[in-house]
């Protein structure tokens, strides 16, 4: 199972005595958490997490030996051109937030992508409105370059806008030493 480890953050697949811990918090902040066969498929993922699949690498993030997140990078051959990942994190408590465990998170996941499965560009989408997660992409190098109109859809039926950013393979490389000397 592969670890990526920083100065304070290690990405890791989920333990078999943790997934149902884990898939507890995953679902809690999903629509989908009343789903029974959603709920089933993200069982099967994180028993598979740590390793690359067809479509994913998901990890746990666990800060000073306690699970406090987890984060995704996303290829799927049906959706992206080769090369291409799609970032998705989630910290579960308010109180783990702002504390920079998300961007370390974001940094390491970042640098695995490129490093080991030969990203040329790894890309993320947030809410407008998500100041802290817009602030840690241009932080990390990711450039802002547009808005993804009625992108997510919401439970009323209505659709949010959502903030596209990115990072190419050489940009990257021009920003990750900073990232990894801060760690």
């Amino acid at each position: 199972m592969t670890e990526v480890r920083g100065a304070r953050v290690l990405l890791r697949g989920a333990r078999p005595d943790e997934i149902e811990a884990v898939l507890r918090r995953v679902a809690a902040v999903e629509l989908e958490a009343r789903d029974e066969a959603a709920v089933e498929r993200k069982r099967t993922r994180l028993r598979r997490s740590g390793e690359r699949n067809d479509t994913e690498v998901w990890f746990v993030v666990e800060v000073g030996g306690r699970l406090v997140g987890d984060i995704q990078g996303r290829s799927s051959r049906m959706a992206m051109p080769p090369g291409v990942w799609e970032l998705g994190v989630e910290l579960w408590e308010e109180a783990d937030r702002g504390r920079g465990h998300g961007r370390e998170a974001c940094a390491l996941l970042t640098s695995y992508l490129f490093e080991e499965q030969g990203a040329i560009r790894v890309q993320a989408t947030t809410d407008l409105d998500n100041t802290a997660m817009r602030r840690t992409l241009e932080t990390l190098g990711f450039g802002f370059e547009g808005t993804l109109r009625g992108f997510m859809p919401q439970p009323e039926g209505s659709a949010r806008d959502y903030a596209m950013y990115g990072v190419t393979d050489r940009d990257w490389r021009s920003v990750r030493e900073r990232w990894i000397r801060a760690s």
